[in-house]
Parts: structure tokens; sequence; C-alpha cells
């Protein structure tokens, strides 16, 4: 899963153009283990620019994601700042590249348990993150005919989660107890461009992992190195809970975006019966697929339930 990308023409205004290399290099890595392409909206940034012409100087990352839609294996969401793709003209030109393939506001895939069983462990709600939120004619022209000038002149970049920790903060506790609201679903979304990865998901698989090394009588060594990283994911967690609630249950996932202005990107993996956060680099000169965390999917989806954990007071 990635999202807002935000791609432009290839000037200062566009949020993509450092981040395009990397980008590529992910989708070549996940089209050869054959992994399905979720696009969570923002991908094209219409609020600027017209489609023909992000079209025009993106075509080979297009022919990229094309190569996804052609095997069956993309599916494309449907944010605030490309929800004009559903036009008719802009509609006949994204077609050739995600093969008429429908464009969502929305998703939920149930998952089952392995085995001949298949139990149901709980669903998954893909969309892109602002809906709730009502953005006007007054938001795109002030984006189209000042921040994007201002970009143009400064280099500056919106690539970046919201500096103002009130604002985030409102938004992630908004999708956060939306989410509570509903047993056993988990929701993923982006639009915030703040990767979020719920820690107690991350806490309970490490705990898991430590006592299987405990039962085995692993190596001391081994035992300390893990028994570290589980302090790591403690503190972790402290320094979420000023966002989120102290016995918050890991239900609310954010994919960050595919524009920041280092030139990394994010997203989240589920391959395996796992759930990971991946950052892709390429500071090195090579691109650099780093594990952020994981956890258990069937761990997290045991966790979204009433039962485990109550959302906090205001």
């Amino acid at each position: 899963m990635f999202s807002d990308l935000h791609r432009g023409i290839g000037d200062r205004a566009d949020d993509f153009r450092d981040c395009r290399k990397i980008y590529h290099a992910a989708l070549g890595y996940y089209d050869s283990l054959k992994y399905r392409l979720f696009l969570l909206g923002d991908i094209e940034e219409l609020w600027e620019r017209l489609l023909l012409r992000v079209v025009n100087h993106y075509e080979t990352t297009l022919e990229l994601e094309r190569s996804f839609f052609e095997k069956d294996r993309g599916v494309r969401f449907l944010g605030n700042h490309d929800e004009t793709l559903e036009w008719p003209w802009n509609r006949k030109r994204i077609d050739q590249f995600t093969c008429g393939a429908p464009l969502h506001d929305a998703m939920v895939i149930r998952v089952l348990e392995d085995g001949e069983a298949a139990r149901p462990l709980g669903e998954i709600l893909f969309v892109h993150g602002h809906q709730g939120i009502r953005y006007t004619w007054l938001d795109r022209f002030v984006v189209k005919r000042f921040w994007a000038p201002i970009q143009r002149l400064t280099g500056l970049s919106a690539g970046v989660p919201s500096s103002d920790h009130r604002i985030r903060q409102t938004h992630e506790r908004s999708l956060y107890e939306w989410a509570t609201r509903h047993d056993d679903l988990l929701l993923i979304c982006g639009h915030t461009h703040h990767p979020v990865f719920m820690s107690a998901a991350w806490e309970q698989t490490i705990r898991g992992q430590l006592n299987q090394l405990h039962a085995e009588d692993a190596p001391t060594e081994t035992i300390a190195l893990k028994e570290a990283e589980l302090r790591w994911v403690l503190a972790d967690l402290e320094e979420t809970r000023s966002s989120l609630p102290s016995k918050a249950r890991p239900c609310y996932f954010n994919t960050g975006c595919c524009s920041f202005n280092d030139g990394s990107i994010t997203g989240i993996e589920i391959a395996d019966g796992q759930i990971r956060l991946v950052r892709w680099t390429g500071v090195s000169g090579l691109p650099v697929r780093e594990v952020l965390r994981d956890a258990s999917l069937s761990s997290v989806l045991g966790k979204c339930t009433a039962e485990h954990c109550e959302v906090e007071p205001e």
C-alpha cells in the first residue's frame, strides 16, 4: 500500500520529483514478488496540474504501475487531490494505465485464518483518509494560485507530516476513534503523510518472540538483544501516547507518503501473515528497503475488539 505521491510535472512544485527513482525501485521489487499494488489516493496532484501534463511527464512511472493492473494485481483509490480522475476526459486517459479498473473510494477485505476451517479473523478497510473533511473550491484555488507558485520559487515541499502537532493529533485521533467503533476492523489509509504503525501490535509481537526464545533456551546474547528491542518499543509507545490513548488498540495504520522531501517513501506491506511498515530510501546510491515495524496480522486483528481495550475519554 502506497499513498500521497502528489505527482506533478517535474518542477520545484512537484513533491514526487525526488522520490521517483526509489518508487520505481520499489515497484520493481513488488512486481517481481507478485505483490498486489494498492494506491490509496492523491497519486496525481490535480489541484495544481492538468492530468494530461502529469501523464506526459510521468508516463514511465505509470507504465510500471500498469504492469500490476495488466495482471489484475492493481487497485486504485481516489483521494481529495485526484478525485477529478472520475471526470470523463480524465478517466479516459487514466484508464490506459489502469486497464479500465474501477477507481475506489473504499474497499473492505475479509481476512481468513489459514487452514481448512478458514475461520474469519476480521476485516481491513482501505480508504484515502480524507473522508469526513469537506474541501471547497477555495481550498483548491489557494493551492493552485498561491501554494504552487510559492513552491516553484522556494522549492518548499508539502511531503512532510503537519508540523502543528495539534492538527495532526486531532485528525489521527478522529480516524482512530472511528475505527474503534467497529469490532474486528483494521483501518489502513494515507492522507496525513504521517506513517502510523500502532506500537501495541509491535509490542505484542516482540513479547511473543521473547517468550519463544526463553522457551527454547536461546543464547543469552540473542535474548538480550530481543529484550533491548522490546525496551525500544515500549519507549516508542510512551511517545505516541500524546496523540492516541495509552490503551489504544491496533486498529489504525497509516502508509505515510511517497513524497518525503528527503527522497524516501513509506508504505505498508501485508504478506506471509505479517503486516509491516516499510521505508524505501536511496541515500546510499542503491535502493534499500527497511522494515521499520512488523507484527502478526492475526494478533493485530485479535486486538481490534472492544473486549481488549476501551477508548479513553477526552
